[in-house]
């Protein structure tokens, strides 16, 4: 991680992978949008931000990985998202009713940046261009969830597991070869299926050649393959 420009402190705008939302943003607005700024740490399994309550910070993730749930009222949860450095955590209840709907979690040790909601509309409001990046944003987040939904609803089992590898190897890890932060129980939840189901499933495209698999280590072997299975 780079040495910030604020002596001791935590900078957005000189994070490796800053978000696109504050591109174009002047030296001002990054002192209005600091001007309340924390800096945080989290060890693995603390919640960061938990459904139901006040909606006061976003995060910008700096160092590690998290994962966004939903919290079923029977108790189980759905899990939407990971998320990894240069990732900024906002939350659909800002302009609606100000709460978290999702909890989220961290996986690793996790460093972040805590920007009051406040800073963050009083920007957004005077800064048309960042206004337009955040809808841009939110529409892709839209359509992501939208294809997930239907893949979960209409692709078999072997297709959710693949499309679970390769989120994990195009969008988290970025290499063919990775060592999971996520519970066999997390995997099962991306995909939307039990974990004996997903377990049986992995185990599959292993002795198929499609992937070597070594406790957390992945590695994948016939790419095209998956994509293959993830058509399906």
């Amino acid at each position: 991680m780079k040495e910030c420009k604020y002596i001791g402190l935590c900078s957005i705008c000189c994070c490796e992978n800053k978000p696109s939302l504050f591109n174009g943003l002047s030296e001002d607005d990054f002192d209005e949008l600091h001007s309340e700024r924390k800096e945080i740490s989290f060890k693995p399994g603390e919640i960061i931000f938990k459904q139901g309550t006040a909606l006061t910070h976003f995060a910008c993730f700096r160092e590690g990985f998290a994962k966004i749930y939903y919290e079923r009222p029977e108790g189980s949860n759905i899990l939407v998202n990971i998320v990894g450095s240069g990732y900024l955590c906002e939350s659909m209840g800002m302009f609606t009713d100000n709460i978290h709907h999702l909890t989220t979690q961290a996986l690793t040790t996790v460093k972040l940046c805590l920007i009051a909601t406040k800073n963050f509309d009083a920007l957004l409001r005077s800064n048309q261009e960042m206004a337009i990046e955040l809808i841009s944003m939110k529409n892709k987040q839209s359509i992501n969830l939208t294809t997930k939904l239907a893949n979960l609803t209409y692709k078999n089992m072997a297709g959710r597991v693949a499309d679970v590898l390769l989120y994990l190897r195009n969008d988290i890890y970025k290499a063919d070869e990775f060592v999971l932060n996520l519970s066999r129980q997390d995997l099962a939840d991306l995909a939307a299926m039990s974990k004996e189901s997903f377990i049986r499933t992995l185990k599959e495209m292993r002795d198929a050649g499609i992937l070597e698999v070594h406790r957390d280590d992945v590695k994948i072997i016939k790419l095209r393959e998956l994509k293959q299975l993830s058509a399906n």
